[in-house]
């Protein structure tokens, strides 16, 4: 019990009343054990981030070739209303990383839901994508869609863009990441990094 309690914290994404954490892959731990019961840590197609991957789940492509990685089983959650829900809020050290995401076929968007469970919490969600791919777009959305945040570049980060709402009220959030409207480049690969940091 201590040591499922112990790896629940270390890797910041489990809580000891309910491993379960769905089916997208989110990013190993760093020390054994890296992944919860249920999960293995595995390469993520032909990039080298290593993932926990449910048993009998599907490798996403890592994508660095151009095609789109498989994030079909998050989809379809182009909206608030079928929001990819996530558990960032629920245990630990509330920080959560998905590997293995696509905006793909152009046009696509999609949607995450936190919960913050107190006021005066800051939520922040950092993309990183493919720098052969299109350049994304990413906001921290209220309750409503209203964006309140929009992601702006990393400096020194190429492919990196951060959204950050501080004192955030308690409630519902949404996270919301797309790609370009038009132009040559309309799809690309990325990678998120959820967190609620705070009292």
């Amino acid at each position: 019990m201590k040591l499922a309690l112990a790896l629940c914290i270390a890797l910041a994404a489990c809580s000891p009343y309910s491993p379960d954490l769905g089916a997208a892959p989110f990013v190993c731990g760093t020390s054994d054990p890296k992944c919860p019961d249920g999960y293995d840590c595995v390469p993520a197609g032909s990039s080298s981030t290593m993932i926990c991957l449910a048993a009998g789940g599907t490798v996403p492509d890592g994508g660095n070739n151009g095609q789109c990685a498989d994030d079909s089983n998050l989809e379809p959650n182009n909206t608030i209303q079928n929001a990819y829900i996530t558990p960032v809020e629920d245990q630990g050290p509330k920080t959560i990383s998905y590997a293995g995401l696509a905006i793909c076929p152009a046009g696509d968007k999609d949607t995450y839901k936190l919960t913050t469970t107190a006021a005066n919490h800051n939520v922040e969600a950092l993309v990183e994508y493919d720098a052969n791919g299109a350049v994304l777009t990413a906001a921290v959305l209220n309750s409503g869609g209203t964006a309140i945040a929009n992601a702006t570049p990393v400096s020194g980060m190429q492919g990196q863009i951060r959204a950050y709402v501080a004192m955030a009220p308690q409630g519902i959030y949404y996270v919301q990441v797309s790609g370009p409207a038009t132009g040559t480049l309309l799809t690309n690969n990325y990678k998120l990094t959820l967190t609620v940091s705070g009292q």
